[in-house]
């Protein structure tokens, strides 16, 4: 009897660890397509109309793709402006350095302290106290982007086990 229940608690922490792992990796990949896709004019030695064309139109609907407000790598400009490249290079960082380690308890505190720097600069770029930096625009956006994406990661693992622990 008790080495049943042994048995079914191992397969329960066995399930939950793959499914986490599986979950970690389903995102990381992911992150990795999508920011494939905004590096694309930077990454293809060859131009591609159609493929520009495609993913310009992708990422329009998450970015303003003003090209004074792009990082420009081998005179092609990114998909995405400084603050977005930031937000989505954060996320893969942090996805790749959590891949398999536990998340930290992260309060809300915690997301407040990482979208002040962002909030801060876009609103005293918009009246004008200072000019845009992609470089301030960009380190915003990676420490918002690497939270954001720990919080989502966390809430999804919480969904699925608790999940797992409702089959118990």
């Amino acid at each position: 009897m008790l080495l049943t229940e042994i048995k079914n608690s191992a397969n329960i922490i066995i399930e939950k660890k793959l499914s986490v792992t599986f979950l970690r990796l389903l995102l990381l990949s992911l992150l990795i397509i999508w920011t494939i896709g905004f590096l694309q004019p930077a990454l293809l030695t060859q131009n591609n109309f159609l493929s520009h064309y495609f993913l310009t139109k992708i990422y329009s609907r998450v970015c303003h793709q003003e090209s004074s407000k792009s990082i420009i790598i081998a005179n092609e400009s990114m998909l995405v402006c400084a603050r977005c490249a930031g937000i989505y290079l954060g996320a893969l960082i942090a996805g790749i350095l959590i891949l398999f380690h536990s998340i930290p308890e992260l309060k809300v505190k915690v997301f407040t302290i990482a979208v002040l720097p962002l909030l801060l600069d876009v609103c005293i770029t918009f009246l004008g106290v200072y000019r845009y930096s992609q470089t301030v625009a960009f380190l915003t956006g990676l420490v918002l982007g690497s939270i954001v994406y720990l919080f989502l990661l966390s809430e999804l693992e919480n969904l699925f086990s608790n999940k797992i622990h409702k089959k118990e």
